[in-house]
C-alpha cells in the first residue's frame, strides 16, 4: 500500500512509502475506507503550511510500521478532497461498497473513521479523539449515490467543488445579497466578532479579485455575476496571469455591473478604469485569493495614490495563498502586511455560523443547486478550465508528481489535477 508523506519541516521534501493494510477489528461506530478519487490544488499546500496550527496533520496520522526515516512525527500526510469507498463497516446505516465524499489521505492504504450522524440526513461527523483540533468543515463526510453520475462530474466534485464552495460562501454569506433579511457573516465566522450590515453590503463597493484565475476566485466571480440588480458590486476587476478566459466568462454571463480583467503587470493602471466607471465609490473590497508576490502591495499603493479614490474605505479579505512553499519569514511578512485593513477568511467558520442561522438542509440544498448549475454551464462560466488526470500515489503521473508541480508553482490556472487511486 502506498502512502504519500511530506516533511513538516520543509514541505518541498516528500516521498511515497510502503505500508501494510490495517488488520485490527473495527471499533464501534466506525467504517474502514479506501481513497478512490481525489484532487490536488494550492489549498493542499496551505494544509501543509498550517497543518500544525490548524490540525490538518492530525486528520490522518502516519500508520504504524513506517520505514526510516519516515517513522517519526517530522513527517505527515497531507489530506485531499474527494471520494472513498467503504470496505468494512460497523455502522448499520452505511454498507460496504458505499461511496463517501470528504477529506481523505493521499494514500492507497485503508483508514478508519469514527462517525456519528449529523444533519441533514446522509451527513456524518468524524469524532475520533485525534481529530478534535480540526474544524468541523473538514470533519464532515457525506454518503453519496454515484449511480448515474459520470466519472468526470465526480472529478469536478473532487478538485473544484471544495474551493469553488468557498467562493460561493464569500458571495452569499460574507457579502449577503440582502443584508436586511440575511445578515452577513464575518469572514472568520463567530470568532471574528461583529460584521455589520454596512460591512456585508456590496451595493456601494468596487470588488477586486486578486489571483482571479484560482478556483476559489472563479467560484466567487460566478456567484457575484448572478447577484440581483442593486445588490452590488458597482464594478468588478479581476487581476490574473491569464485575463483572456476570464474576460470571456464575464462576457458569457453578462452581469449587471461592469467588469474588467487585467494582467498583474497592469495593476499600476487599474485605478484609471475604476475611476472612469465610478469616480467616488464608498468602498473598495480586495479579495486576495493568492496573488503573486508584491501584487497586493502594488494594488494598495495604486489606490492610495489615486486622488479620485481617496475617500473610499479599503478592506482586504485574505482568502488564499500563492501556489508556492512559503518560508517562515515570508509567512510572518504576509501576516503583518496591511494588517490594519486586512480581514482573514475562514470558510469553516463562516459555514458554521451560516448553519446556525439557516436550516441545514436548506443551506446545503442551495449550495448544491448552485454548484450543479455551474457544472451544467461550466464551459460558459470557465471556458479554459480542464481536468488533468493522474493515476495512483507514486510517480510522475501520481500524487507525487502533482505535489512537485504545486511546490514549484507549475500548475497552470486552467489545470485541475485529479487522481484515481489504485
Amino acid at each position: 500500500m502506498d502512502v504519500h508523506v511530506v516533511s513538516k519541516l520543509d514541505n518541498r521534501q516528500h516521498a511515497t512509502i510502503q505500508v501494510s493494510a490495517p488488520t485490527d477489528p473495527l471499533k464501534p461506530s466506525s467504517v474502514r475506507v479506501r481513497t478512490a478519487l481525489i484532487g490536488l490544488t494550492s489549498n493542499n499546500l496551505t494544509y501543509a503550511m498550517g497543518g500544525a496550527f490548524l490540525g490538518w496533520w492530525d486528520a490522518y496520522p502516519l500508520p504504524e510500521g513506517c520505514e526510516a526515516p519516515y517513522d517519526n512525527q517530522t513527517w505527515g500526510i497531507v489530506p485531499a478532497w474527494g471520494f472513498a469507498t467503504v470496505l468494512e463497516t460497523a455502522i448499520p446505516m452505511i454498507s460496504a461498497g458505499t461511496t463517501i465524499y470528504g477529506l481523505w489521505p493521499t494514500s492507497s492504504c485503508p483508514v478508519d473513521l469514527e462517525l456519528v450522524p449529523t444533519v441533514p440526513g446522509g451527513n456524518w461527523q468524524e469524532v475520533s479523539p485525534h481529530r478534535q483540533k480540526l474544524a468541523s468543515f473538514y470533519n464532515r463526510y457525506t454518503v453519496v449515490n454515484i449511480k448515474g453520475q459520470s466519472l468526470e462530474d465526480m472529478a469536478w466534485d473532487a478538485v473544484v467543488y471544495p474551493t469553488w464552495g468557498a467562493g460561493y460562501i464569500l458571495s452569499e454569506y460574507v457579502f449577503s445579497p440582502d443584508p436586511s433579511t440575511r445578515p452577513g457573516i464575518h469572514p472568520l465566522g463567530a470568532a471574528g466578532g461583529n460584521w455589520s450590515p454596512a460591512d456585508a453590503d456590496l451595493s456601494k463597493a468596487i470588488f477586486i479579485s486578486l489571483a482571479a484565475s484560482t478556483k476559489t476566485a472563479r467560484g466567487a466571480a460566478y456567484n457575484l455575476f448572478r447577484r440581483p440588480a442593486g445588490s452590488g458590486p458597482l464594478a468588478m476587476m479581476e487581476i490574473t496571469s491569464s485575463p483572456g478566459p476570464l474576460e470571456e466568462a464575464a462576457k458569457n454571463m453578462a452581469p449587471v455591473f461592469p467588469t474588467k480583467s487585467l494582467h498583474y503587470e497592469d495593476i499600476p493602471h487599474c485605478a484609471e478604469w475604476l475611476s472612469s466607471i465610478h469616480p467616488s465609490p464608498e468602498r473598495i473590497i480586495i479579495a486576495d485569493f493568492g496573488g503573486r508576490d508584491g501584487a497586493l502591495d502594488t494594488l494598495v499603493k495604486t489606490y492610495q495614490e489615486a486622488t479620485e479614490l481617496h475617500s473610499a474605505k479599503v478592506t482586504v479579505i485574505a482568502v488564499g495563498n500563492q501556489q508556492k512553499i512559503y518560508t517562515i519569514p515570508e509567512i510572518m511578512a504576509m501576516q503583518a502586511s496591511h494588517a490594519s485593513i486586512k480581514v482573514q477568511m475562514n470558510t469553516s467558520g463562516v459555514q458554521e455560523a451560516a448553519l446556525k442561522i439557516r436550516e441545514p438542509k436548506a443551506y446545503f440544498d442551495e449550495l448544491h443547486e448552485r454548484w450543479n448549475e455551474w457544472l451544467e454551464s461550466r464551459e460558459v462560466a470557465a471556458p479554459d478550465l480542464r481536468l488533468v488526470w493522474g493515476n495512483a500515489i507514486a510517480g510522475a503521473n501520481g500524487v507525487e508528481g502533482g505535489w512537485d508541480a504545486l511546490c514549484q508553482g507549475k500548475v497552470k490556472p486552467e489545470e485541475a489535477l485529479v487522481y484515481r487511486v489504485e
